[in-house]
């Protein structure tokens, strides 16, 4: 029975995705950075791994094995106009967004190729196409994961894989808590035409479906969960 790994596991969202894919009775390895979350009844191998820190990725690599499922959710969201940046902060975005999806996925993708089925869904956000002031460097670490991942999937679909986005919008949790803070709930809510924020289990729900053999026909997607940011309103 292959696992099924998630890292960013110690997130509202990361952790609402690994309590909706519980049910599929498959072997769960989760990664988190440094807050491991009380345990709840939810079965799992919990991993401690800090993605910026290189040797601590390889280390997490060097002990997958029969990965069936890989949901990369880890991020690191810093919000700043460029020149005003720390190097540290950049480093971090592009150490954990770009480069460690990238290793992970190159890691799992033989064994599935050689299986003949597997399932890559990546965490994007509605910065990778749709960018505000202070999310240049963010924004376009997201944006090179959506196209990494159509090109994974026209790569290797013939080889039985399906590699898909997720982009979670204005999703009441994490930073977006914080935003909502200093910024005001009902000026934020006037982004998506929903006039609300979303949840980490509608995230949850949406990598659940591309988990799903009703799924089985979808391939190089980004199915976005943001209440009609796109509609512009």
């Amino acid at each position: 029975m292959g696992k099924i790994v998630i890292t960013g596991a110690s997130s509202e969202i990361g952790l609402a995705i690994a309590r909706r894919l519980s049910a599929l009775g498959k072997p769960l390895v989760l990664q988190y950075n440094s807050r491991k979350p009380a345990p709840d009844g939810l079965e799992a191998e919990w991993v401690q791994a800090d993605f910026s820190r290189r040797e601590e990725l390889e280390r997490f690599i060097a002990g997958l094995s029969d990965v069936e499922i890989l949901v990369n959710a880890a991020a690191v969201t810093h919000t700043g106009l460029l020149p005003q940046m720390e190097d540290t902060q950049i480093d971090a975005m592009l150490s954990v967004n770009v480069v460690a999806a990238t290793l992970l996925c190159r890691a799992v993708i033989p064994e599935m190729c050689h299986k003949r089925r597997g399932i890559i869904v990546n965490l994007s956000s509605v910065t990778a196409g749709k960018v505000y002031r202070g999310q240049s460097v963010y924004g376009g670490t997201k944006a090179y994961l959506e196209a990494f991942t159509k090109g994974l999937a026209a790569e290797y679909a013939k080889k039985g894989l399906r590699c898909n986005c997720v982009a979670p919008g204005s999703i009441e949790s994490g930073s977006m808590q914080k935003l909502i803070i200093q910024t005001g709930r009902d000026d934020l809510q006037e982004v998506n035409a929903a006039h609300r924020f979303g949840t980490p289990e509608d995230v949850a729900a949406a990598v659940a479906f591309l988990c799903s053999d009703d799924a089985s026909y979808v391939n190089g997607a980004v199915l976005h969960v943001d209440g009609g940011y796109w509609l512009g309103l």
